[in-house]
């Protein structure tokens, strides 16, 4: 079997989904890793098993190993610096960690740096490939629940982070449709940042998407424990669905729920680290097949990560015009930087914080370094 010549822009913790869904498909070649603490990259060697190059200059080791394959796992400050330098060199494919940017503008100019380079770009909602986010999408394609009026999520620890694999669900479940615009409120009453990105305390979301559904977040607002999922509501029925499952309700079921555990190409649900292995090993075997030109399309190609972000800087958007925001959203850069940074939002209770300041390394709690 060929196998592609890959190289790993930081290899903390999201770096590892990569690396075990490459490894696990057996069409890829990890050949170096490139990161600031060589602590990091050791850890990764011992954890895999592997024995790549490594560089403190993801630069050098693009230029040195030629990659066909280059997955950008920084914090999201450096996705797209990372992701322009990257395309530079020409590889086959860049593989770019969720949520695409840290603004619209930025998340642009990586689509134009690959396309400038043909060099396919995809971005790492890896819950596309999961059995039961499938099967919802086939469900409703067929008309199981009729017309899908409303889903519901509940999200935290930031619109970016968390929610953007939920707008990328909603579009994803409903065939890709698209969303055309979005209302919603955000409360930052703290200085909280997640990864080195400004990030709300609480928020609340609406979306409408072109065939008529409608689609709402809770982000830190209610006592639920967080989920990946969705409830669906439609004019026929009604589908409940985790990242492991889905239960669906009509008239063909007698009015009663019937469970459904999908398996996966890779595993099923029930074995340990499901989502992420399933999930993180389908989206690579896609990637391969992506390059090798057995598929036109990657279900997660860079226009449904671009959608996916604009979807949530919509809301921060609609926070402060005070208003709702028709899509696709003409403000490139992060409205919540614009809020705080103009007084409209200024934090009554100061003091700058990282939700994700666990992940550093040494004496770190905040990170300055896009690459980190």
């Amino acid at each position: 079997m060929k196998t592609h010549k890959t190289v790993i822009i930081g290899c903390g913790l999201m770096s590892h989904n990569h690396i075990r869904g490459y490894l696990t498909t057996g069409r890829f070649e990890i050949v170096a890793l490139a990161d600031f603490h060589e602590s990091t990259m050791k850890e990764v060697d011992e954890i895999f098993g592997i024995k790549p190059k490594h560089y403190t200059d993801a630069r050098e080791m693009l230029e040195k190993e030629k990659p066909d394959v280059v997955s950008v796992c920084t914090w999201h400050i450096g996705h797209a610096e990372w992701t322009i330098a990257a395309a530079a060199f020409q590889p086959q494919v860049i593989l770019c960690e969720k949520p695409m940017a840290d603004n619209i503008g930025r998340a642009e100019q990586m689509i134009i740096a690959c396309q400038r380079n043909n060099v396919k770009l995809a971005i790492a909602h890896q819950r596309r490939f999961l059995p039961a986010y499938t099967l919802a999408k086939k469900l409703i394609a067929e008309g199981a629940v009729g017309d899908v009026t409303l889903m519901t999520s509940i999200g935290g620890q930031g619109l970016p982070n968390f929610c953007t694999h939920q707008t990328d669900m909603f579009r994803y479940i409903l065939g890709d449709d698209e969303c055309v615009w979005a209302m919603g409120n955000v409360e930052r009453k703290t200085d909280r940042w997640e990864r080195s990105t400004r990030i709300e305390d609480r928020a609340e979301v609406v979306y409408q998407f072109a065939r008529g559904a409608r689609a709402l977040i809770l982000c830190d607002l209610t006592p639920s424990p967080l989920f990946q999922g969705a409830q669906i509501y439609g004019t026929e029925g009604m589908i409940q669905m985790s990242v492991n499952d889905l239960q669906l309700m009509n008239a063909e079921t007698g009015g009663k729920w019937k469970m459904h555990e999908p398996e996966g190409r890779f595993t099923k649900p029930g074995d340990e680290a499901f989502e992420w292995l399933e999930g993180g090993t389908a989206q690579a075997d896609e990637l391969a097949d992506w390059i090798e030109g057995k598929i036109e399309n990657h279900r997660g190609e860079a226009q449904h990560g671009f959608k996916a972000l604009q979807m949530i800087h919509a809301v921060y958007e609609s926070a402060r015009c005070h208003e709702r925001v028709d899509l696709p959203l003409e403000t490139r850069v992060n409205p919540l930087d614009l809020m705080v940074e103009s007084g409209h939002l200024l934090p009554e209770r100061p003091g700058k914080y990282d939700i994700r300041a666990f992940l550093l390394r040494e004496e770190a709690m905040e990170s300055d370094k896009k690459t980190d």
